[in-house]
């Protein structure tokens, strides 16, 4: 099982990843599950970001990061993007030497690596999953057992459909990546033949064009536009949810906006589910971010 750790500068490869989150809401919660997953050694790095193509680096920064990296093995990853990102993103792949991933959340960007940069290894990336994410009702499901009906569907997703499938393999996509849900996680599909990452600690709640924070310093009417100029009102602001009024057992549980994009983050019980998963030999990597994914 391979280990991929998510890097934000050459800098990082000075300290260990676990002081990497300065967050004071986040490392509470972040220190158990170091705890539990203990001693682990990156075979590969990864660079970018999935969910909003203001926080894209520069060219500049990819080339000093990957000279930093003395070829160790690398992906870097792309949001959904506009015409403007589009162009952004190409130039970060002119800057890739053949055998780099790739991780794509648009599909525009698939079809970019498949007609100009074919040298390159496209991965889907997890927003592409059509999944139910829902923390604060998902995880209640596992209570009804494996076998329940409800919750056999609920671990599900586009991924499960055959033609899917064989939709990634016609296009060249060998691997694809996923969040782990909380409801638990179908990955029978692995042994379909296609490779399997899963990404932790941070899971995705939903993300949008429209940011929340890129609007704080607007009149009420000119608010959450999606075409809002960029000024990156997103570092370092984290908003922090609970759900005290949950009628479920749940009411302690935590979710987090950073930007445009709602994350929530693994008990440490939820890494023992995902570990079976590997032993299983259904996933082969485990992709971590030591910050919440959201930063430049």
């Amino acid at each position: 099982m391979e280990w991929a750790v998510h890097i934000r500068a050459p800098e990082d490869l000075n300290r260990p990843w676990t002081q990497w989150e300065s967050s004071q809401k986040l490392r509470p919660w972040l220190e158990p599950l170091w705890s539990r997953l203990g001693e682990i050694v990156p075979s590969r790095f990864s660079f970018g970001t999935e969910f909003c193509e203001n926080l894209l680096p520069s060219p500049d920064a990819l080339r000093d990061l990957r000279r930093a990296l003395s070829g160790r093995d690398f992906t870097l990853l792309t949001p959904y993007a506009g015409n403007a990102g589009l162009a952004r993103i190409r130039a970060l792949l002119n800057e890739l030497p053949p055998g780099d991933e790739v991780l794509f959340s648009d599909w525009g960007v698939l079809s970019i690596l498949r007609r100009d940069f074919p040298h390159l290894i496209p991965v889907q990336g997890r927003l592409l999953n059509k999944s139910l994410r829902d923390p604060r009702i998902m995880g209640q499901y596992a209570d009804a057992g494996p076998a329940h009906p409800s919750l056999v569907v609920l671990q599900q997703s586009n991924l499960s459909a055959p033609s899917y499938l064989g939709l990634l393999e016609q296009f060249g996509v060998q691997r694809v990546e996923l969040d782990h849900l909380p409801q638990g996680t179908d990955t029978a599909f692995a042994r379909q033949g296609i490779k399997v990452s899963v990404a932790l600690p941070y899971g995705v709640i939903s993300t949008s064009r429209v940011c929340q924070a890129a609007g704080l310093g607007y009149r009420p009417p000119d608010k959450f536009q999606p075409a809002a100029p960029c000024r990156h009102e997103c570092q370092p602001p984290l908003l922090e949810y609970t759900y005290t009024t949950s009628p479920f057992a749940n009411q302690d549980q935590r979710f987090w906006l950073k930007g445009n994009t709602y994350f929530y983050l693994h008990p440490p019980a939820a890494l023992d589910t995902l570990l079976a998963l590997v032993a299983r030999g259904d996933v082969d990597r485990l992709s971590l971010a030591p910050r919440i994914p959201m930063v430049i």
